[in-house]
């Protein structure tokens, strides 16, 4: 062989490449390459590319990952379809794991393309199908991408129910349960969520056990099941430590139960976690660790009432991120902390960029929450019909999807704007008030009446799901109306209560201003 290629290279047909690490010659030019190529049938070029795939996994055993792609491209152009399929979700795996999420996609939807373009699959060709949607759920996550992953999920539901492989059907169902979660179809995702968690547990299979209770943390959360996030949070940790290679679910569960500990408005151990899983991100160079801890850390701050600080770690979380989902992510809590600021204007270019991509991908999770604070700003701004509509039909779309956690502060926010119109606070220029004379003369008779009854809504649900600092705030709220109408007793029993709730979160800035307001009674 080497006798061939000098005379090649002598001929002016190649030239090397490389020598080190290992020897390479490349043609000179393309269209040699070309004419020789298309010189070989097609039966002999799928030898040789089987022959060279071979060959390359026996050569570069020690080092396959270097390998992925080119043994890809040799299997897929030869005879071994399994093989090809194997290599192409390899090197989907290699390039999610160097964040190119684009190209990762691209490896496993080619990888997809050749298993579902065959007929007559074999059963292990159909095992590796849902294999691939497996492992592809990584990658469409990463890239926020619900839509399509949701209908590629459900077109194969059947076959994998098929199999009787319930390792593999758990896995798959709880992909499914969390692709519904993101599209805020909750009670859907919490259903088949369930199912994983029992598939798992009948054949004792961890990593099913472990990314059901993963996820359950999470949507349980966000249904105000908080009890029942916290207790599959922490069974979810225990099977992490079996799994320590496994470092998405230790953080992405430790990152649920912070939601969790956000929503009963838990600010210690808000912070703790977001600090711990910061931490780990730091100490094994794990960017998606380091967003996730940066984010837990913001959110600690908001329950204590600090938004500036909120702002700046979810803007940590932002830069460092290098995840279109996880810096949505970060800029749907930095929206968030903006609103809070009264800084309006950026809270609605955030808000809006969050819920565009929602629009685009499918992450209505973050999206709707997004659209409620854009419909805050459109008030603010002066159109109080228009935001209130859209607040109204936002909230019945939490109360049919079940999130009762956002239904609160929804129902807060609400009171809020309710609130600003009975006591004439806010943007009440003449011209603004032109502009929606309409809608005043219909509702500013029943401003306080409206603000009392979302105050006291927000109050019930917060007190049925446990969620203390929320509580807390419709308390403070409900004083501040009561104050603001001379009703000094009323405003003194409800600010004493949300005192008594911001001691428990150790909400340090809400506790300070409600002891002000109390203060101001005397």
């Amino acid at each position: 062989m080497d006798q061939s290629l000098e005379g090649l290279v002598m001929r002016d047909l190649v030239r090397v490449r490389s020598l080190q690490p290992d020897l390479e010659y490349v043609f000179k030019h393309a269209l040699t390459q070309e004419v020789v190529y298309n010189g070989l049938l097609k039966k002999e070029r799928q030898e040789i590319h089987e022959r060279i795939g071979l060959v390359m996994e026996q050569l570069f055993h020690d080092r396959l990952p270097e390998f992925y792609e080119a043994m890809a491209f040799h299997f897929k152009q030869g005879r071994s379809l399994v093989k090809a399929v194997d290599y192409l979700m390899k090197a989907g795996a290699k390039s999610l794991s160097r964040f190119a999420v684009e190209e990762s996609l691209q490896y496993y939807k080619e990888a997809h393309a050749l298993l579902s373009g065959k007929r007559d699959k074999t059963q292990e060709e159909e095992a590796l199908l849902i294999d691939l949607l497996i492992d592809w759920g990584l990658a469409f996550y990463y890239k926020g991408d619900f839509k399509t992953y949701l209908k590629l999920a459900m077109d194969h539901e059947y076959l994998a129910q098929s199999l009787g492989d319930k390792a593999r059907q758990g896995m798959f169902y709880a992909w499914l349960g969390w692709a519904n979660g993101w599209r805020a179809d909750l009670r859907t995702g919490y259903q088949h969520l369930l199912n994983a968690l029992r598939l798992g547990e009948d054949i004792q299979n961890e990593q099913v056990k472990g990314y059901a209770c993963m996820w359950l943390c999470w949507t349980c959360a966000e249904l105000g099941l908080l009890d029942d996030a916290i207790f599959f949070g922490k069974r979810a940790l225990e099977i992490a430590k079996t799994l320590e290679k496994d470092q998405y679910l230790y953080s992405k569960t430790q990152a649920g139960m912070d939601m969790a500990y956000f929503y009963r408005g838990e600010w210690r151990n808000a912070l703790e976690i977001g600090t711990t899983v910061l931490a780990h991100g730091e100490r094994h160079s794990n960017v998606r660790s380091m967003v996730l801890g940066h984010v837990g850390i913001a959110l600690a701050h908001f329950i204590h009432g600090d938004f500036d600080a909120c702002i700046e770690s979810s803007q940590k979380a932002a830069d460092v991120s290098a995840d279109p989902m996880y810096f949505q992510w970060a800029r749907f809590i930095q929206s968030f902390g903006y609103l809070f600021t009264g800084r309006f204007e950026e809270a609605r270019a955030v808000a809006g960029e969050v819920a565009k991509f929602s629009s685009d991908f499918g992450t209505e999770w973050i999206g709707q929450p997004a659209e409620a604070f854009l419909a805050v700003v459109t008030i603010v701004t002066g159109n109080f019909g228009q935001g209130v509509d859209r607040l109204q039909e936002l909230q019945r779309t939490f109360l049919e999807g079940g999130r009762k956690c956002v239904q609160v502060i929804l129902e807060s926010i609400l009171g809020n704007v309710y609130l600003n119109m009975a006591l004439g606070e806010g943007h009440f220029s003449p011209s603004i008030i032109l502009k929606n004379l309409g809608f005043l003369i219909k509702n500013l008779p029943f401003a306080a009446k409206r603000a009392e009854a979302h105050f006291n809504k927000a109050i019930d649900i917060a007190q049925e799901i446990g969620a203390r600092g929320m509580l807390g705030q419709a308390y403070f709220d409900l004083g501040r109306l009561h104050k603001g109408k001379k009703r000094k007793d009323k405003a003194r029993e409800f600010i004493t209560k949300a005192i008594e709730y911001f001691e428990l979160c150790e909400a340090g800035t809400w506790l300070k201003r409600a002891r002000e307001e109390l203060a101001s009674l005397e």
